[in-house]
């Protein structure tokens, strides 16, 4: 073996353990985007895409981790304190008979298609405005844990404005994108 294939063996055997490396710190749970980069290019081949689409698509990619953490925080928090006050069946006691019936519909519209079914959860087949629908309907085992239902109503409201934003592939304006990490602020300040 030559010099040259030497060292090039080296460097690909030096680049297998840095990208062990780099995998175990993901799998840590310290986040570089290094899995990302890896099976970007096992998904599609981005260069089917317009330059400035996937620019705008990595742009917003960061605030689809926000609003879809904002959106599961706040069924675990309903959850969560409902399950806490009228146990597991909660949802047949306590979630209001349209929400039930919507979720129904969307639980039953998902049957009829070939992708997985997204949870058992009804909770998870709910939209914006039917999470502060359960949270009015039972404002007596919220109301110690969040200063207002007026604040409630007005920060979620707000989100799922900006959530159809982001849910239907546009890009989000400089303000409103102040204003998105602002509402997540200010849900965390209305809980006492």
């Amino acid at each position: 073996m030559n010099n040259f294939a030497k060292k090039l063996e080296h460097l690909a055997f030096k680049n297998l353990m840095l990208e062990t490396d780099l995998i175990e710190l993901e799998e840590g749970g310290i986040d570089i985007q290094h899995i990302d980069t890896i099976s970007r290019k096992d998904i599609v081949d981005t260069d089917l895409f317009e330059h400035d689409i996937l620019a705008s698509a990595r742009k917003m990619a960061r605030f689809y981790v926000y609003y879809y953490a904002f959106e599961n925080s706040i069924r675990s928090f309903i959850s969560g304190r409902l399950e806490e006050n009228h146990g597991i069946n909660w949802w047949d006691l306590k979630a209001p008979q349209g929400v039930k019936d919507s979720v129904k519909k969307n639980q039953n519209s998902e049957l009829d298609t070939t992708m997985a079914i997204r949870s058992d959860d009804p909770l998870y087949y709910t939209n914006f405005g039917e999470l502060i629908d359960i949270i009015n309907a039972n404002w007596e085992d919220f109301s110690d844990t969040i200063r207002s239902r007026k604040a409630m109503q007005s920060v979620i409201s707000q989100f799922g404005r900006i959530r159809n934003v982001i849910a239907h592939s546009c890009e989000l304006e400089e303000d409103d994108i102040f204003r998105l990490k602002l509402l997540i602020k200010d849900w965390f300040r209305i809980q006492s």
